[in-house]
């Protein structure tokens, strides 16, 4: 092997290793999202079945959801939604158990009474709240703190989405300028 194509391929390893392992890094994310997303549609569908078919308890529902790996935020967000849609009518036979589906939410806000927040939050609030006259000043609490945490939530999703971007077409940008370097080190 000539001494540049020799300089060339030990030049690229690097790059091509540090390409390698930055995108194995950026795509363990996106595959965690992916599972944690299409395991939210399974459990959700699951409960919509078992609402359909008059088969569901509250502690079914919560089975299911631990079966499904669902946290108390995304059971009250998927019950949210089959309400949503049972009222809407967007699904028909859902929205022949609408009874159902509001029985479950409320059930589960009545033992979760402040799910959107973190558990620890929560716990907080709900021991604050047995003591008397104070109720009406942790439900516009948890209502505020509700709100500052989903829109930190919404801007770190945001942050995620820009940091995978400009990984992507950091990416790009190497694999784009390894045939300039090897032109110039070829003339």
């Amino acid at each position: 092997m000539s001494t540049i194509a020799t300089s060339l391929l030990l030049g690229f390893s690097p790059v091509v290793a540090g390409v390698l392992i930055g995108t194995a890094v950026s795509v363990i994310p996106i595959l965690i999202d992916t599972a944690k997303s299409h395991w939210r549609k399974r459990f959700r569908q699951q409960i919509r079945l078992a609402i359909q078919k008059e088969k569901i308890t509250f502690s079914d529902m919560e089975h299911i959801a631990e079966r499904w790996n669902q946290d108390r935020n995304a059971v009250l967000q998927s019950l949210r939604v089959l309400h949503s849609e049972a009222i809407s009518g967007e699904d028909a036979e859902l929205a022949k158990h609408c009874g159902a589906t509001r029985q479950l939410l409320s059930q589960h806000q009545a033992r979760e009474p402040y799910a959107e927040l973190p558990e620890n939050i929560s716990l907080q609030l709900s021991r604050i709240n047995e003591h008397d006259g104070v109720s009406d000043a942790v439900s516009q609490l948890a209502s505020s703190l509700s709100e500052l945490y989903s829109s930190n939530q919404r801007e770190i999703a945001k942050q995620k989405k820009y940091s995978f971007w400009g990984f992507v077409i950091g990416i790009l940008g190497v694999l784009l300028s390894i045939p300039g370097l090897y032109l110039s080190l070829r003339a």
